[in-house]
């Protein structure tokens, strides 16, 4: 269903059944308009209150449902403001995806230990706990909470909101807006006819607006970059930064080592928009024999992954390949499988200017 809804929404041409679905679904969207345009009035006069915290609050998120690479970045800045700029930093998760109850808070990562799996943490707060070295992780549906949590036991001096643009109840000092170069905003349509979870002039509240490269293969992305920067300049007034994703290697899941020479595989992703993954990996000049699509969030089990890599010996493949989301839900299956090939994940680099993208009293020395 998950992925029927996804090519609905960023269909350019839709046929006959598609356009009737759509005709039907935009009742529903029209009133879910009614309540986010209320909702957004009640904020922007004041009469819903944001609650505010004694430390700067970043907010990274989007204006579209699926992915747009904010997992990545959110790590990406995570570890430049520990590793870089010295700072106390924690990342405030929903925890989407993770089985523990979000109504309390959730230590997914002190910095230095992880105490939860991913399918108990959720596979994005897990990977960033994973990949920040350093950093705090706490999911919990009250983000306010959470983030004083993360003050009182930590004494964290930035929090970084992940995917935090809708959440308007805890005051941001930087909000972040990422957008998808290549899908845009869909058939610009709002849920759930549309990938929209608000309408497209709430862009005026970002306070940077990053586009996502995750598609720099394509001959006219960089086409489609300027026009769109061009567009959110003159319609919003908004200048814009470019993150372009970057191939950073394969490892094997098992032992962590790279892996080279890999001229065939079988690829499999249960992400948002796996068009991208699977274009790194043939940009990389790897021959994908089969690629296999789950749905956004999937829960993956032991036959899922043996089906695979009966598959890709029978066509003698020299590797199956996830992404790095992927990989930390598959890991606890790896002692129980016989597998002649490895199991790898992609590595990827956010390739983003940070510099640009924070204020200068977040990484000069004088601040720190």
């Amino acid at each position: 269903m998950k992925t029927y809804f996804s090519r609905l929404h960023y269909e350019k041409t839709p046929g006959f059944p598609d356009r009737a679905v759509l005709i039907i679904l935009a009742a529903a969207s029209f009133f879910y308009g009614i309540i986010v345009r209320i909702r957004n009035f009640l904020y922007d006069r004041g009469v819903l209150k944001q609650k505010k915290l004694p430390v700067f609050v970043i907010s990274i998120g989007n204006l579209t449902t699926g992915g747009t690479g904010k997992t990545p970045i959110t790590g990406r800045i995570a570890s430049c403001m520990t590793k870089d700029y010295g700072k106390k930093t924690a990342v405030i998760s929903r925890g989407y995806g993770g089985k523990l109850a979000v109504k309390k808070s959730n230590i997914i990562s002190d910095g230095n230990q992880i105490f939860f799996d991913a399918e108990l943490a959720g596979d994005e707060p897990f990977w960033i706990a994973e990949n920040s070295e350093g950093t705090v992780v706490i999911t919990g549906r009250d983000r306010y909470k959470s983030g004083k949590y993360a003050l009182n036991k930590f004494n964290s001096e930035i929090l970084i909101l992940d995917d935090g643009f809708q959440h308007r109840k805890l005051y941001r000092d930087l909000n972040i807006l990422l957008i998808d170069s290549d899908k845009i905003f869909g058939n610009n349509h709002l849920l759930p006819a549309g990938p929209l979870r608000e309408p497209l002039n709430q862009i005026k509240r970002a306070d940077k607006v990053v586009l996502v490269n995750k598609a720099p293969y394509f001959k006219d992305s960089e086409e489609k970059i300027s026009g769109l920067q061009k567009v959110l300049k003159e319609k919003y007034d908004k200048e814009s930064l470019v993150c372009k994703f970057i191939a950073d290697g394969i490892y094997d899941i098992t032992t962590k080592q790279p892996i080279q020479r890999i001229q065939k595989a079988v690829a499999f992703s249960g992400i948002a928009q796996p068009e991208s993954f699977f274009g790194l990996l043939q940009d990389m000049r790897i021959e994908l024999a089969a690629k296999r699509v789950f749905s956004d969030h999937y829960i993956y089990n032991l036959e899922d992954i043996k089906a695979l890599i009966d598959g890709a010996q029978t066509i003698r493949a020299d590797a199956v390949i996830t992404t790095e989301k992927d990989s930390v839900k598959i890991r606890s299956f790896m002692e129980d499988l016989e597998s002649q090939i490895p199991i790898c994940a992609l590595k990827l680099k956010a390739d983003l200017d940070i510099k640009k993208l924070v204020p200068p009293t977040l990484y000069c020395e004088e601040s720190a």
